[in-house]
């Protein structure tokens, strides 16, 4: 869970984000709009962790289900 300071700093890099873009957004919609950001940067971060082989296996398939037609 975030902290008091954590949730202050998202904020203030939120909006320091859209002044740069130049982005005007509606003030009834702004809350739900950092919600959004608030949420992608967390799954972001969470793709970003280092991880091992094994916890990316392959996909694997078996070549011959593959097409149309294909004989079962």
């Amino acid at each position: 869970m975030t902290t008091f300071q954590d949730e202050k700093t998202d904020r203030l890099m939120f909006q320091k984000l859209t002044q740069i873009l130049g982005l005007t957004l509606p003030a009834d919609r702004e809350q739900a709009i950092y919600e959004g950001y608030a949420g992608l940067r967390t799954m972001a971060d969470g793709q970003r962790r280092p991880r091992t082989a094994a916890s990316e296996p392959a996909g694997t398939f078996d070549p011959t289900t593959i097409g149309r037609g294909a004989e079962q």
